[in-house]
């Protein structure tokens, strides 16, 4: 089980290399208007004003269900690819690092920081302990990332990320949880086949015009008893749910957006 374990991961990190060398923005959004070969300016902006609406969209969530004004000392941004939440984030964090899996990812991102004219936000390549991100954090966050890592590596990121947060900082992490009922067997069935044969994903890049060893983004689906779990013994006790939807290839994924406070509460029920 742990070969198998591995080699997940390994495919994982060697996927989000590869797009970063050859796909950047398209491995963060997969829609066609920002492959690589069709990306344009007014594209690139789109991308990134659709980064400064989820910011501003966490932002008011923050305020209205958790009643916090965010203003952290030190942020990261786990999976931050080419920097499109990075860079808005920096506008609200003293500072901010940006990790991820891929060094070309990392490249592109301090090279929009830089044309976008923030100064307070570092990369690092991530790793198992996010050794990158030294020191504690009074903000943490992913969104659309921990879907694409295997889940026994995701839940141990994800609880150190718990960890390096301070006594009443904010997390706001994404979860994948379950196929949306809109999903069909076969898209199912055909996604669970393209993982499980690496050959037959390359036969339907093939098909659609792509390069065959062009690799298959992982879908992950969380146990979400695993990550309630690991907030509740962390004393992470005030926690909003917002649910989300999101896709890839056309396959819909369920989703959950966690936005909570590191603060322990008095949990134990009483009837």
């Amino acid at each position: 089980m742990l070969t198998g374990r591995v080699s997940l991961t390994r495919d994982s990190d060697k996927a989000w290399e590869y797009f970063g060398r050859t796909d950047p923005y398209y491995g963060v959004l997969t829609h066609d208007p920002f492959r690589s070969d069709n990306l344009t300016e007014e594209a690139r902006g789109r991308f990134f004003d659709s980064g400064e609406r989820y910011v501003a969209y966490i932002l008011s969530t923050i305020r209205r269900d958790l009643d916090i004004d965010l203003q952290p000392t030190k942020g990261l941004d786990f999976g931050c690819g080419v920097g499109r939440l990075t860079i808005p984030l920096a506008r609200v964090c003293q500072s901010i690092v940006g990790v991820d899996v891929s060094e070309s990812m990392l490249a592109e991102a301090a090279k929009n920081c830089r044309e976008h004219g923030i100064a307070n936000a570092t990369f690092a390549k991530s790793d198992e302990g996010l050794s990158g991100a030294a020191g504690s954090l009074d903000f943490v966050h992913s969104f659309i990332v921990f879907q694409h890592i295997p889940c026994k590596r995701g839940e141990a990121i994800f609880q150190r990320l718990i960890d390096l947060l301070k006594e009443d900082g904010i997390g706001v992490l994404h979860f994948t949880y379950a196929w949306s009922s809109r999903t069909s067997l076969a898209r199912r069935f055909l996604a669970d086949a393209y993982r499980g044969v690496p050959l037959l994903f390359g036969v339907r890049n093939w098909l659609k015009g792509r390069p065959m060893t062009e690799p298959m983004m992982q879908m992950n689906r969380y146990d979400l008893t695993q990550i309630l779990r690991s907030l509740q013994e962390s004393g992470c006790h005030r926690v909003h749910v917002r649910f989300t939807e999101t896709g890839y290839f056309g396959n819909p994924f369920y989703g959950v957006t966690l936005l909570f406070q590191k603060r322990r509460l008095d949990v134990r029920a009483y009837g």
